[in-house]
């Protein structure tokens, strides 16, 4: 019943995409079952895309036996599939991959005057329950205005409604004027149909963000390029011990922090094929401040539908318990945030096959022919390929200007740099170090090789940045607050330092230096250039590169593959505003 009211497999016969949006999820039984047709389907699509609206999630349990209970035995395993990959009951767009990425379900979870305006997708079919196809007044309104957007042909779109009527096509969109605006969103989202032979890309910017962009890529069967420096990567992350992975969350669940929260997503999803060396789960306490801006963490849960899993709140009594340290007050714990060898990472993802790597030093990028040129500091063009991400942090700002395409009123003209210094202290100075990551003003990470990095500084109009006396200092008071442990600001004194005396501890004075590329508002710049084809930028990343690597690789990977975005519209119009 549910194949002949979509018109299947006639309407997805030889397709390279197909996707399909269902009003309702309810217990996923549509999904595994179309997903199980696509398996035995020989005239199938080649990636089948289902979107679906919740206003909430079940748990993975209960999902389970729901849909073990209305499913045949042979089609378990499918269940099984789904419910290890089943997502925390929090809103939001969440994103699950089967079948080597070309079986996607994305999940738009919240009201639905909310979720249905901020879907990121081109769908060719839309899959009716019985409550919205008999919805009247502003639901139903909703509807109808979101159709002709969300349909990647309106004059095709399929619409089969729950009492088996089919319905082809939509009505013309009663959008306003000023609603039909240039979007880079939609652009996005409707780029052309890429063949595989053309299925080549190069990335300009072998950092987390560059190797994001390429992991994602590479995923999808794309054939990827990486060109810097050896010695500039080297150098950004040569000696960055370890960083964090972790969320934030805000009182009114702003932009930022619904940002946060699917960048952690994807990079937890993504990530998890990397070694416990490179990447373990060890919670992060984000304690309440004493002095500067003080803000009550409790309140700030109170209102957010986000479950304990996520994030809670802890006494200080609790917090110290977590953290294996007596600590002198509580504050929000996030058990999922994880440490991370930053280095060690990036060599992971550009391991991926299909990823090659080349040390260049990019001068600038032009156009000949409908291929884009990559051109070195010597004149020679060193790669060429239909799309070219640029994802050198603060150099991507340069690049753009050198190619002449860096319009003075975009966002990434407005792009600075700020300095920071991690320091790295010997654990046995803080009676071990924590077990988890203990944020606040700074943060201190748990031990690794018998050293706990403690940062961060951030240096405002410097013109080198490397690690210093005054940087350490910082760290240690930093440090010393968040401990509650003063004696550690004693360490250093009238600019000489007192453990420098002790060889096993002049290891405190070991560190790292780099750069964040800021742009206003502290959002990321993700998306193609405006009004270029094929030129793309990842930049801007500030202090949140590990947050939003992944998430930044699977937006433009999966615009390019034809896929709906795996964010929220809203957010994807403030971010992909390059």
């Amino acid at each position: 019943m549910l194949f002949a009211r979509l018109g299947l497999p006639h309407n997805w016969r030889a397709r390279a995409q197909y996707t399909l949006l269902e009003s309702e999820f309810g217990e996923g039984l549509s999904f595994i079952r179309l997903w199980e047709r696509w398996r035995q389907e020989p005239t199938r699509p080649v990636r089948l895309h289902f979107v679906a609206l919740s206003p909430s999630l079940v748990e993975a349990p209960v999902l389970r036996a729901r849909l073990r209970a209305q499913t045949p035995p042979e089609v378990h395993d499918l269940v099984e599939q789904l419910v290890r990959q089943w997502p925390l009951n929090m809103p939001g767009t969440h994103r699950l991959d089967f079948e080597e990425l070309d079986v996607t379900l994305t999940l738009a979870v919240g009201p639905v005057e909310r979720t249905l305006p901020s879907l990121a997708a081109a769908v060719d079919a839309v899959l009716f329950s019985d409550h919205v196809e008999n919805a009247q007044g502003p639901l139903a309104s909703l509807w109808q205005k979101s159709l002709p957007r969300l349909a990647r042909d309106p004059a095709r779109l399929w619409l089969a409604l729950a009492d088996g009527q089919i319905v082809q096509g939509c009505q013309p969109s009663t959008l306003s004027s000023a609603e039909h605006t240039y979007s880079v969103t939609e652009h996005m989202l409707r780029q052309p149909e890429i063949e595989k032979e053309q299925r080549h890309a190069v990335v300009v910017g072998a950092g987390i963000a560059g190797a994001g962009v390429a992991h994602a890529l590479a995923l999808r069967g794309w054939r990827v390029q990486v060109l810097d420096v050896a010695h500039r990567r080297s150098q950004a992350h040569g000696g960055h011990l370890a960083a964090a992975l972790t969320p934030m969350v805000t009182r009114d669940d702003d932009i930022r922090a619904r940002l946060s929260r699917a960048g952690s997503l994807r990079a937890q999803a993504r990530w998890s094929h990397v070694s416990q060396e490179v990447l373990w789960r060890c919670g992060a306490l984000q304690l309440e401040r004493v002095s500067g801006r003080i803000v009550d963490l409790a309140g700030v849960l109170e209102g957010l539908t986000l479950p304990e899993q996520w994030v809670r709140y802890v006494s200080c009594a609790q917090a110290s318990d977590i953290a294996g340290l007596p600590l002198n007050r509580g504050g929000l714990y996030f058990p999922s945030a994880a440490c991370i060898r930053p280095e060690r990472l990036i060599e992971a993802l550009l391991q991926t096959p299909g990823i090659e790597c080349a040390d260049v030093q990019v001068e600038r990028v032009e156009k000949v022919n409908g291929q884009w040129q990559v051109v070195d500091v010597l004149g020679e063009v060193r790669a060429q390929a239909p799309q070219v991400i640029l994802a050198s942090a603060f150099g991507t700002q340069a690049l753009l200007q050198q190619s002449e395409r860096l319009n003075q009123d975009a966002r990434i003209a407005a792009m600075h740099q700020l300095g920071g210094e991690i320091t790295l202290l010997p654990q046995q100075l803080l009676a071990g170090g924590p077990r988890c990551i203990v944020s606040g003003d700074g943060y201190v990470l748990p031990s690794l090789d018998g050293l706990c990095a403690v940062g961060s500084s951030y240096v405002h109009g410097a013109q080198q940045i490397e690690t210093s006396r005054e940087g350490v200092r910082g760290n240690l008071s930093r440090a010393a607050g968040l401990l509650g442990r003063p004696e550690l600001s004693e360490l250093f004194n009238n600019g000489e330092s007192h453990i420098a005396s002790n060889q096993a501890c002049a290891q405190a004075l070991m560190g790292w230096a780099g750069w964040r590329a800021v742009l206003p508002g502290r959002l990321p710049a993700i998306g193609p250039i405006a009004h270029t084809e094929g030129l793309w930028v990842a930049t801007g990343f500030a202090s949140r590169g590990l947050t939003w690597s992944s998430l930044a690789g699977d937006l433009i990977a999966g615009a390019l593959s034809g896929e709906p975005l795996a964010l929220e519209r809203d957010i994807m119009d403030k971010i992909s505003q390059t």
